[in-house]
């Protein structure tokens, strides 16, 4: 793979594919798929540039679109989902498969890489995809019998993003985007351990960042958007994030094993991390009900 391109969020026009308004993140003029596996050049003029959102986006609450499967009818690709998860169960027994790769097309990356999946018994692999971040995806399965099979899929913004996308230059003419909601009412910027709750957030936001940057350290990520900060600092940060992080995945196995209720998991979260916002709080408890059952 070449190195990893950076993505931009658009809003696309009218155009033949999909409806106006809806939200994806390009690297350039290529969209990955049209909406049947197949990429294509697109026209710059139904481009509209977007300001990118504060807030990561719960990757469980992505709505999925199945667009190719080579080795069978598109309609034999079922889609299990739930609050909990995001699966896709294909006609191809585990035991048939050697290997499996997850591509990231727009980013020209490996999202997930899974060898010789368990499951022997079973007629039907289920690929796990309620972490990956909105995007377009390939799964390309190695099978035992040397031969291969290749599903794509595109994991869509949910549309509580995509009615408050804001175009970042005024537009020369009128494009139709969904109606702007409001924004989710943000914690009072108090200070805890010696710091804003905004930054608290900010150093959570980068230090759970799914995708490219999945577990690296956040020094030059942070720096880019709070150049004061100490080296010093920053690990206080990133220790304190890490702690946060981890008592709400605690928490999600105790919803798992009965204790608490699902509802009871950002609520407990608050009361012992105070300055977590809503966005951080509710994506790391799916993320987190996602690990309990993975």
């Amino acid at each position: 793979m070449t190195d990893n391109p950076t993505c931009r969020l658009i809003a696309l026009a009218e155009n033949p594919y999909f409806p106006a308004g809806t939200l994806f993140e390009l690297a350039g003029g290529t969209l990955p798929d049209r909406g049947d596996g197949e990429s294509i050049e697109i026209d710059p003029a139904i481009i509209v540039e977007c300001h990118p959102f504060a807030e990561n986006v719960p990757p469980g609450q992505c709505p999925v679109q199945i667009t190719s499967f080579s080795s069978g009818e598109l309609s034999h690709v079922r889609l299990d989902q739930t609050i909990h998860w995001q699966k896709l169960e294909m006609p191809i027994a585990p035991s048939a498969i050697s290997s499996i790769d997850v591509l990231d097309r727009a980013r020209d990356f490996e999202a997930d890489h899974y060898e010789a999946p368990s499951g022997e018994e079973d007629r039907h692999y289920r690929l796990h995809i309620g972490h990956l971040r909105p995007g377009f995806y390939a799964a390309i399965f190695e099978l035992a019998d040397g031969q291969s099979a290749r599903l794509t899929f595109i994991k869509h913004f949910p549309e509580s993003f995509a009615k408050r996308c804001i175009p970042s230059e005024p537009q020369a003419r009128t494009v139709m985007l969904p109606e702007r909601s409001r924004l989710v009412e943000t914690p009072k910027n108090e200070t805890y351990f010696g710091f804003s709750t905004l930054l608290l957030n900010a150093a959570l936001e980068l230090a759970t960042e799914w995708g490219e940057n999945f577990g690296k350290p956040i020094d030059d990520r942070i720096l880019a958007r709070y150049p004061q900060l100490t080296s010093d600092e920053i690990a206080a940060l990133t220790k304190i994030s890490r702690e946060a992080e981890y008592f709400i995945y605690s928490l999600a196995e105790r919803e798992l094993a009965g204790e608490i209720s699902e509802t009871e998991i950002p609520q407990l979260a608050v009361k012992e991390h105070p300055w977590l916002n809503a966005q951080n709080t509710a994506r790391l408890t799916g993320i987190g009900m996602f690990y309990a059952r993975k």
